[in-house]
C-alpha cells in the first residue's frame, strides 16, 4: 500500500509539472527587447534557491579550460584516473547532514542539485553551450537554455553528458544531468511557484584496479595504448546511481497593496512583498546499484548472499514538505535583520535486501541575516534541530560574521557546530561481500573559519579548524570504526595573484596538520600555480591566454578503493610518490564564444618515475589533449 501511495504521489506531481509547462508554452508570447535598445538583448538575470536576489551572468570564463568539476572545488581532489569516478579531498572535508542520510554519497560531485538551478529572467531567449572532447571515446558536453513566453512566466531547460572510457581496462564512466524548471509570478506579485523536475544517472565501470604490479615501470605496458590491454582485477562490474526529483516551492507574498497604471486604459494591483509565507514540496527517488556478474573470489574474500553473481540495491524514497514563514528584503519592517523560521516533514521509505523500512524526519529551522547590504557588518545564524524520536538530539548551528575595512578589504569569522546521527549505511548494511551491524554513537562536529580577504591585491587567506568527536570512518579492513577521542584537522589555504601588464601569476598553497595521522592520511602540503600571458592574437583583435597550470601535492599513503562499497579506505603499506604536474592551455576569447586547447599531463615521462598512482592500482591520467568551446546566444 505504502508502494502504491509513493508512486501515485509521483504521478500526480508529474502531473502538476506537466500542467505547468503547458500554461508557460500556451501564454502569450511577448516580445521584450526593441531595436532602439540593443544592449536589452543581454540583460539576462537570475536567481537561484538559496538567494533570491536577481543578478546577471558572471561572463568571466578564464578558466573554462579546467572543465573537471573536481578541479572547480576550493581544494584539490583526486580522482581513480579517469573523469566521473570515485574521488577524495586532498585537504580534509567534513560535509554531513543531521537527520536521516542514506549514507551513498561517493558521487556527489557530479550531481546537479537543487541549489545548482538557475531561475532565469531573460529579455530574449538564453543558450549556453559546451562542447568538449579529447580522444573520440571522450566526450563532454551540454546546454543551458532559458526563455520568457511573458514577463510573468519563464521555462528552462538543463542537460549534460559526460563520457570517458579511461586509460584502462573496463573503466568507462558515464553520467547524465537533466533538469527541466518553471518559474510563475502573478501580476499582481501576490502568488510565485517555482517548480522542477531533476534527474541525475552515474553508471561507471568498476575494474578493481590493474592486478599487475608498477604498470609505469613495465615495459610491456609502456604507452597509452597499451595499459588498455594491462589486467584488472574485475570484468564485469559496474556501479549505477540514479536519481528522479520532482519538486516545487510556492511562495504567498503579503505587504502593501499599490494600484500601477500599466498603460492610459489599464491599472494594476500590485503587492510590494513585506512577508511571505512559503511551501516547499519534494518528491526523490535514489537508487545504488553495484553489479557483479562473475564470482571474483580472488578480489572479493567474502561472499554473503551468492556465490556466482553480486547484485547490492538500495533504494530510498522520499516525500519531504516544509512551511516557511519570513520577511522579505526590501520590507519597510523595523525590525532590523530579515529572518525565516519554518519546519520540514520527511517520510521517507529505505529498502535494502530484508532491511525495508519508514522513516519519519521532523526538523524545526531558523534563519536570521542582517538587513542592509551596504553595512560594513555582515552576519548571519542559522539553526536547525531535529525532534523526530529517531533522530532526537541531531542540531545544527551555523553562525559567521563579515566586516569590511573598506570596500576591498574585509575579515570573517564563521563557525558551525553539529551534532549529528550515523547514515543507515553506517550503522546497518546487508551486501553479498560485506555485512555489519553497529551502534555508533552520534558524531560532534565543529568547524571555524577565518578567512581575510583583500580583493584589491588579489589576496585571500582561509584558516580553517575541525573539531570531531565519534568520527567514523574505514580502517585497513575496510571496517568501519569509530574513534572515541577528540580528531583536530587544522588547514590554511593561501591565495595571491599577481598581474604586470599582459602578464598573469596566480599561487594557491595548501596547508594542514592532523592530532591523530593513524586515521586520516593526507598530504602536508599542495599547491596550484597558473602562468599565462593575456592579449590580443591575430592582428590585436581577438582576446587569448596561453599559459601553464602546475599542480603538486607531498608523498602520502593515499587511500585505497573498494568498488562494492564505493567507498576509500585507510592503507599503511603503499606510500605513493608524486611530482608537479603540468598542463598547457590556450583560451580564445571571441565575442560570446570561449575555444580552449589544453594538453593535460603535458611533462608525464620527463622524471625517472613514469606516472602517479592516485590510489593503489589505479593511475592518475596519461597525456591528453582536448579541445573544448563555448557558446552562448541571447536570441
Amino acid at each position: 500500500m505504502h508502494k502504491v501511495y509513493f508512486c501515485k504521489m509521483c504521478q500526480n506531481v508529474l502531473g502538476f509539472l506537466m500542467i505547468s509547462f503547458l500554461f508557460a508554452f500556451n501564454a502569450n508570447a511577448q516580445t521584450r527587447i526593441t531595436t532602439p535598445n540593443p544592449i536589452l538583448r543581454y540583460d539576462t538575470k537570475y536567481i537561484t534557491l538559496d538567494n533570491d536576489e536577481l543578478r546577471k551572468l558572471d561572463s568571466n570564463n578564464h578558466n573554462f579550460h579546467r572543465y573537471n568539476v573536481t578541479e572547480k572545488q576550493s581544494v584539490p581532489y583526486y580522482n581513480l584516473g579517469n573523469y566521473g569516478t570515485a574521488y577524495y579531498p586532498l585537504m580534509f572535508q567534513y560535509n554531513r547532514n543531521i537527520g536521516f542520510s542514506s549514507g551513498y554519497n561517493s558521487f556527489d560531485l557530479y550531481k546537479r542539485n537543487k541549489l545548482d538551478i538557475q531561475f532565469f529572467d531573460t529579455k530574449t531567449p538564453y543558450t549556453d553551450l559546451d562542447f568538449i572532447f579529447g580522444a573520440k571515446e571522450e566526450i563532454t558536453g551540454g546546454a543551458d537554455f532559458s526563455m520568457n513566453v511573458n514577463p510573468q512566466v519563464n521555462f528552462g531547460l538543463y542537460y549534460r553528458r559526460n563520457s570517458f572510457k579511461g586509460q584502462a581496462k573496463l573503466q568507462e564512466s558515464v553520467y547524465n544531468n537533466f533538469s527541466l524548471n518553471n518559474w510563475y509570478r502573478s501580476k499582481s506579485n501576490r502568488y510565485e511557484i517555482k517548480s522542477v523536475f531533476l534527474f541525475n544517472n552515474v553508471k561507471n565501470q568498476e575494474n578493481g584496479g590493474w592486478a599487475v604490479g608498477n604498470i609505469y615501470n613495465d615495459a610491456i605496458y609502456k604507452g597509452k595504448k597499451n595499459k588498455q590491454f594491462a589486467d584488472v582485477n574485475l570484468q564485469t562490474a559496474t556501479q549505477k546511481y540514479t536519481e528522479k526529483n520532482v519538486f516545487f516551492i510556492q511562495d504567498i507574498h503579503f505587504g502593501k497593496k499599490e494600484i500601477v497604471e500599466v498603460n492610459d486604459s489599464t491599472k494594476q494591483t500590485k503587492i510590494t512583498p513585506r512577508y511571505t509565507l512559503e511551501h516547499e514540496f519534494s518528491y526523490k527517488k535514489e537508487t545504488y546499484l553495484f553489479k557483479n556478474y562473475k564470482q571474483d573470489s580472488t578480489f572479493f574474500q567474502q561472499h554473503y548472499l551468492s556465490t556466482d553473481s553480486t547484485h547490492d540495491a538500495t533504494k530510498t524514497w522520499n516525500i519531504s514538505n516544509s512551511l516557511a514563514f519570513k520577511n522579505v528584503a526590501d520590507s519597510t519592517t523595523k525590525i532590523p535583520f530579515l529572518y525565516k523560521v519554518g519546519v520540514q516533514l520527511d517520510l521517507i521509505k529505505y529498502k535494502q535486501f530484508y532491511n525495508n523500512k519508514f522513516i519519519t524526519d521532523i526538523k524545526l529551522f531558523a534563519e536570521i541575516k542582517n538587513k542592509n547590504k551596504q553595512s560594513k557588518l555582515q552576519y548571519f545564524a542559522n539553526a536547525m534541530i531535529d525532534i523526530a524520536p529517531k533522530y532526537i538530539g541531531d542540531f545544527e548551528v551555523d553562525l559567521g560574521a563579515s566586516y569590511f575595512i573598506n570596500k576591498e578589504i574585509a575579515i570573517e569569522l564563521t563557525n558551525k557546530i553539529q551534532h549529528r546521527s550515523p547514515s543507515e549505511k553506517e550503522n546497518f548494511l546487508v551486501s553479498n561481500h560485506f555485512l555489519w551491524q553497529n551502534n555508533f554513537k552520534k558524531t560532534f562536529h565543529n568547524q571555524t573559519n577565518l578567512v581575510f580577504n583583500w580583493a584589491k591585491q588579489k589576496f585571500y587567506i582561509n584558516f580553517e579548524n575541525h573539531i570531531l568527536k565519534n568520527y567514523i570512518y574505514y580502517d585497513t579492513a575496510t571496517t568501519l570504526q569509530q574513534y572515541n577521542k577528540n580528531l583536530i584537522a587544522f588547514n590554511v589555504q593561501i591565495r595571491k595573484d599577481f598581474e604586470f601588464k599582459n602578464f598573469y601569476i596566480g599561487n594557491t598553497f595548501w596547508v594542514q596538520f592532523f592530532n591523530n595521522k593513524d586515521i586520516i592520511k593526507l598530504p602536508t602540503f599542495a599547491m596550484l600555480e597558473t602562468f599565462y600571458y593575456k592579449g590580443g592574437w591575430i592582428s590585436g583583435k581577438l582576446n587569448a591566454h596561453l599559459g601553464v597550470n602546475i599542480s603538486y601535492n607531498t608523498n602520502f599513503n593515499t587511500p585505497k578503493y573498494q568498488p562494492a562499497l564505493a567507498e576509500f579506505y585507510i592503507q599503511n603499506t603503499e606510500r605513493m610518490k608524486f611530482y608537479p604536474i603540468l598542463d598547457v592551455f590556450f583560451n580564445l576569447y571571441v565575442s560570446k564564444t570561449t575555444i580552449f586547447m589544453r594538453l593535460e599531463h603535458a611533462n608525464q615521462g620527463m622524471f625517472k618515475q613514469k606516472g602517479i598512482y592516485t590510489s593503489p592500482n589505479y593511475g592518475y591520467l596519461d597525456r591528453t589533449f582536448r579541445v573544448g568551446v563555448n557558446w552562448q546566444f541571447y536570441d
